[in-house]
């Protein structure tokens, strides 16, 4: 299996160095890949000196800066991105000078405010993300089905059984169904307080990973708090040969319509949707089609931290690269959307990027979005609920400042708790509105 290079090459900053002090000085770097293969060799040499901290501060704040230097000399394309390299690494460095601070991330330094509560702190702090974890040695080939399978399978049971454990805790039961023609997992809560409601769940991953059972953290809380049923839908995950992320919500559009439909269970009236990330995305795709074809609208919809514009032109992307621990912007373009298929022609096309569209003169379902300050989803996320907005259509922007992607699935810390509470009102408010 061929496998990515490497992002930001973090796998040198994980694995053993050794390099001469002052590399910098060398230069002739040929790209800012080599050059920061030599930077991270210098810090950890530094770090790993026998000077006291005010003594390594200086030698690394003038390692840094002849590094600087050199991300001048690179080609015009690669000095933006090297110098963000470069910043980023000296604020790890910085942060490693102190290693016993434990409300510091050591492997992954942003900001964590003081108002931040201890619960979610303590997640934060000791996050690792999935591309600076040992081993990690990049995505596969966007063609190569079998390595994204393989890679999407070495994580189903330790989420599946996380997810088991939450399920136990909150005293919620499932039941697979097939809903459609699609496989859904229903999540119920010990009493129903909502019979003749029910809410659709669309799970987020990058439309590439993770199933009902991986995903209960966003399911059984919600369930729980609002006493009522939840169909989370088991989409099909790219890649596929002869498939493509607007099937995936074409399932979605199947589910409500045999929920709604003749013969089906609820009226459209009576069913909300909603979903985190890809799965907000897709929420956001879903209502977009219902809308454009002007049959039956979903009562309510909630975009979680959703993707939105696929060509990544939203400004927290950039803004935000290197303080989101869960979402790493050159991945994304160099093996997530290719594997995808998402070409520029797609990626311009409002069914793919539906903060593209325009929502003047159809109906669109009340729309909450909600987003963390924190991820580089943040402005999908609002520029989608500009738009919507400026259609003429009943919408709500819940923004949590400091927190990441999707941070109300840690279930326990009171961000999460204020999260799911926000998402419980806007759908009992509108699940009863006739």
């Amino acid at each position: 299996m061929k496998t990515y290079k490497l992002p930001v090459v973090a796998s040198i900053l994980l694995a053993s160095a050794a390099t001469t002090s002052s590399a910098a000085n060398e230069g002739d770097f040929s790209s800012r890949w080599e050059l920061m293969a030599e930077a991270y060799s210098s810090v950890q040499q530094i770090l790993g000196g026998d000077g006291g901290t005010e003594q390594r501060l200086s030698a690394l704040e003038t390692e840094m800066a002849l590094f600087k230097e050199q991300c001048n000399l690179l080609a015009k394309i690669e000095r933006a991105t090297c110098l963000d390299d470069l910043t980023r690494l000296t604020t790890m460095a910085t942060t490693a000078v102190n290693p016993d601070d434990e409300t510091r991330n050591q492997l992954f330094p942003t900001n964590i405010p003081n108002f931040v509560s201890p619960e979610m702190k303590k997640i934060m702090a000791n996050w690792t993300p999935f591309w600076l974890a040992p081993g990690w040695e990049g995505f596969p080939d966007p063609d190569d089905y079998g390595a994204w399978q393989t890679l999407h399978d070495e994580v189903i049971d330790p989420a599946t059984r996380a997810g088991e454990a939450l399920l136990d805790s909150l005293d919620v039961t499932t039941q697979e169904r097939e809903i459609g023609g699609v496989r859904t997992v229903v999540v119920s809560p010990k009493e129903n307080l909502n019979p003749g409601k029910v809410l659709i769940h669309v799970h987020g991953g990058a439309f590439y990973a993770n199933t009902p059972e991986t995903t209960f953290d966003r399911t059984a809380p919600l369930s729980n708090v609002m006493g009522i049923d939840i169909v989370s839908v088991d989409y099909k995950l790219m890649p596929a040969p002869d498939w493509d992320v607007l099937d995936q919500r074409d399932q979605i559009i199947d589910v409500f319509d045999a929920l709604t439909g003749e013969g089906g269970e609820y009226a459209p009236e009576d069913v909300g949707i909603y979903g985190c990330s890809a799965g907000g995305g897709l929420v956001a795709m879903a209502t977009n089609e219902m809308s454009h074809r002007g049959g039956p609208l979903p009562a309510a919809a909630v975009t979680q931290s959703p993707q939105t514009d696929f060509t990544l032109d939203s400004d927290s992307n950039w803004t935000l690269r290197y303080d989101d621990p869960r979402t790493q912007v050159d991945l994304l373009i160099q093996s997530v959307w290719p594997m995808l298929g998402i070409t520029e022609e797609k990626a311009l096309d409002p069914r793919y990027s539906p903060a593209l569209d325009d929502y003047s003169g159809r109906d669109m379902p009340p729309t909450m979005v909600q987003v963390g300050t924190k991820e580089t989803q943040m402005s999908d996320g609002i520029r989608y609920y500009d738009v919507v907005r400026r259609g003429g259509h009943v919408t709500q922007l819940d923004a949590h400042d400091a927190m990441q992607h999707c941070f109300h699935g840690h279930w326990g810390t009171p961000e999460a708790e204020t999260a799911v509470g926000r998402v419980a009102e806007w759908f009992e408010e509108h699940l009863y509105k006739k």
